[in-house]
């Protein structure tokens, strides 16, 4: 008889859980996307005055309010984008309700041309997909926050 009513009381136990979402549904906005974030960047420019493979690094802090600065380290063919070793770049960012957004940016320096990319939010916001949509490059970035 123990037995029955300790079956009984693990059966309505997981009968509870079965109800309960599995993972509740996350919500975004500008606010979710705050603080740094380590950004690899692979692909290439397939127009413009240089093209070729680019792989690079680069450190966003974006203000948790639209506002995004970067530094970033470029290389194209094998051969550093421009003189300065970590280019700084300004920009802005909106982040959608369902953890998409995008974010456009250039490069105070005038000698690089802007960039507008989409990205997604995984994992709770800690990281980002992205793909640059600026006609001419052809290049995907990974990202994670920096804790």
């Amino acid at each position: 008889m123990k037995l029955v009513t300790h079956l009984q009381a693990v059966l309505l136990a997981l009968g509870a859980l079965s109800v309960v979402p599995v993972q509740a549904q996350t919500t975004c906005a500008n606010s979710s996307l705050s603080g740094d974030y380590s950004i690899t960047i692979t692909g290439s420019i397939l127009a413009g005055p240089v093209t070729g493979l680019v792989n690079g690094v680069n450190l966003t802090h974006f203000d948790g309010a639209g506002t995004l600065a970067s530094v970033d380290h470029v290389i194209i063919n094998g051969a550093l984008a421009t003189s300065a070793d970590w280019r700084p770049g300004v920009g802005t960012y909106s982040v959608n309700s369902n953890c998409t957004g995008q974010a456009s940016f250039s490069y105070p320096d005038g000698l690089s041309p802007g960039l507008t990319y989409f990205f997604v939010l995984t994992n709770h916001t800690r990281q980002m997909d992205i793909v640059v949509s600026t006609p001419g490059f052809n290049i995907t970035a990974g990202s994670t926050r920096v804790l």
